[in-house]
């Protein structure tokens, strides 16, 4: 399994793009066009099949529309609970994001610990609510894509709508913190880290 990240956006946020040896993938958070990653889809003759957001808010989903224009095949997924988020601009805080509303539906809506395969790649979604109320992690492959959950020595932040410092905490110390000392973690800001790591030093937790 490849992962390629990319910086998008202005709040800076973590897009992935994850293909296998069949060359089926995935992006994960897109958070606004971004030439790099359109190049590296083409250039590597990449067969996306899905958008896959771990959360609603503005800055991981700016660049939806533009993929989805790029390739209408995709399927967008999301956790049940994040519809709302998806379908208000208020809520997604767009305007204030990128200065322009922006609501869509997903095609496919998960609950936690549903899975889904593209390729030979086989990832479950794990219900990590606490920066949002849908928020979720992705596991897939020995590795966990956090979104705003969990960060290197921080965690997301908890003042917008739907947020909770005690269920942020919960989702990291009781589902999180429950995967190997080993496992990779591709958070949605801010450089990787592994699980063990932030057992011991992330001060939040």
């Amino acid at each position: 399994m490849q992962v390629k990240k990319f910086i998008t956006g202005p709040v800076q946020a973590n897009t992935y793009l994850v293909y296998d040896e069949t060359n089926k993938g995935f992006v994960i958070d897109p958070g606004d066009y971004n030439a790099q990653l359109m190049m590296m889809i083409e250039q590597e003759g990449i067969d996306l099949e899905y958008i896959i957001l771990t959360h609603g808010h503005a800055d991981h989903i700016g660049g939806v529309e533009y993929l989805k224009k790029k390739y209408p095949q995709l399927k967008v997924v999301a956790h049940k609970l994040e519809r709302d988020m998806l379908l208000d601009p208020v809520i997604n805080v767009s305007r204030e994001i990128y200065g322009r509303p922006i609501s869509f539906d997903a095609d496919i809506y998960v609950d936690d610990i549903d899975s889904l395969k593209c390729g030979n790649t086989e990832m479950t979604f794990i219900h990590t609510p606490g920066h949002s109320i849908g928020g979720m992690c992705i596991v897939c492959n020995g590795c966990i894509f956090s979104g705003d959950t969990l960060f290197r020595l921080s965690i997301g932040r908890t003042d917008f709508d739907g947020g909770s410092f005690p269920q942020i905490i919960k989702s990291i110390k009781d589902k999180l913190f429950t995967f190997p000392d080993n496992t990779l973690v591709y958070p949605g800001h801010m450089s990787e880290t592994t699980i063990g790591y932030e057992k011991e030093n992330n001060p939040f937790v």
